[in-house]
């Protein structure tokens, strides 16, 4: 699993940060923050989600880890544990004459 995007830290517990329409929630898994003023995410029985305003938290920050190489920058995609494989992307159109690169959607190696 590759960790990546906005997470918080509120109560010192650590949760996914997202935003919607200009407004901050609070994500989580843990059934035990519904005590915590929690809700049930509409469609979906294990999320929870949480709406704060961002003087209530402890610390914010994102997590977008990224690797070079032959000096191009590619964002760290997934970690398949079972292969071994890391997955790498790129935009970068230049690339792909340096890198042995597959396309992978539009204008995506």
């Amino acid at each position: 699993m590759v960790r990546k995007g906005r997470f918080a830290v509120m109560n010192g517990r650590e949760y996914e940060l997202f935003s919607y329409q200009h407004q901050y929630y609070l994500k989580s898994d843990n059934p035990l923050d519904l005590q915590n003023g929690f809700r049930e995410m509409n469609n979906n029985d294990a999320k929870y989600m949480k709406k704060i305003n961002t003087e209530e938290l402890d610390d914010a920050y994102e997590i977008f880890p990224y690797a070079f190489l032959e000096g191009y920058r590619f964002s760290v995609e997934d970690h398949r544990k079972k292969s071994g494989v890391v997955v790498l992307a790129t935009y970068n159109p230049f690339a792909i004459k340096k890198v042995n690169v597959q396309r992978h959607g539009q204008h995506e190696y």
